[in-house]
């Protein structure tokens, strides 16, 4: 057995005993009777942080829910890691619907039931407990290691995009490992190396100078709900296909490396339907270029 194996094996129940004090914490981040919570959590994540080894820790303010940074840069000559993750929650309504108490953690059949326990709790924490088991047998680490957690992700980060343009060279990095995620199965783990990413947009319609009775009016102009599904509707073909000129235009075709990677990925079309409570799948004629029939789930 490897001293880090058994550094692990010695503390697991110690560990599972502190994910479940942090999962208490009701650092529900979109109420604003929970900001003193929010807090809280980033209390604690900067305490566990200090304990596992890591420097320069900071609480650090924003316009809204705080963020928490530490470091440790003893790898000379190494690249710098930045692992982020978040610690505020979704709310929980409604509450009659949990089996238990949301933030009273449970464990059932060696799973910890809890508000946050994989999103993102238990998931931030375990690179902490990764990073303090090295340092503590083995005295150092291969890379140099910064860690960047928010209390605002599940609003959207808000505040994030002028912090982070604020602190440039405090979060300056090789690259980003994002603690927020989970895995193909019990026994598979994932790495995600790539998103779809997102795309917004706002749309004002204009119809009637004012609010009109639908018995007296309706019928003679083009009610703005009907003109708004109308519109949505016409940017995807009856097959899912995206029809808005140039949306595709940077789509990159997969490698046939990168196709048999995904086909090895274990897969259950069936499984994950009944997962869902669907009885068939639906996705864009485009996503070919992406997978292909039989190269992997159709998120791929």
């Amino acid at each position: 057995m490897t001293e880090l194996k058994k550094y692990f094996d010695d503390s697991g129940s110690d560990y599972v005993e502190e994910l479940c004090e942090f999962l208490r914490i009701p650092s529900i981040s979109s109420l604003p009777e929970h900001a003193a919570d929010v807090r809280k959590a980033a209390d604690w994540v900067a305490n566990r942080l200090k304990m596992a080894g890591i420097e320069a820790v900071q609480v650090l303010p924003t316009e809204g829910h705080p963020v928490v940074y530490g470091q440790w840069l003893h790898a000379s000559g190494g690249p710098t890691i930045m692992i982020y993750g978040h610690f505020d929650t979704q709310p929980v309504d409604p509450v009659e619907l949990w089996s238990q108490p949301p933030f009273e953690p449970v464990i059932k059949d060696d799973r910890v039931y809890a508000r946050g326990a994989s999103d993102d709790k238990g998931n931030m924490l375990a690179p902490i407990l990764a990073v303090e088991a090295m340092l503590k047998t083995r005295g150092t680490l291969p890379v140099n290691v910064k860690f960047f957690f928010e209390g605002q992700e599940e609003i959207g980060s808000p505040d994030l995009p002028e912090f982070i343009a604020s602190q440039h060279d405090l979060l300056a990095c090789d690259w980003v490992l994002s603690a927020d995620g989970g895995q193909w199965d019990r026994d598979q783990p994932a790495l995600v190396v790539g998103r779809r990413g997102l795309c917004a947009l706002q749309i004002d319609l204009k119809s009637a100078a004012q609010d009109v009775h639908s018995g007296t009016y309706g019928g003679t102009f083009l009610n703005p709900i009907h003109a708004l599904a109308r519109l949505i509707d016409s940017m995807r073909s009856p097959e899912g296909q995206i029809i808005v000129d140039g949306f595709y235009d940077d789509v990159r075709v997969l490698s046939d490396d990168e196709r048999d990677q995904i086909a090895q990925i274990p897969y259950d079309e069936n499984e994950y339907m009944a997962d869902l409570g669907v009885k068939q799948l639906y996705g864009e004629p485009v996503t070919q270029l992406m997978s292909g029939p039989g190269f992997g789930p159709p998120w791929m």
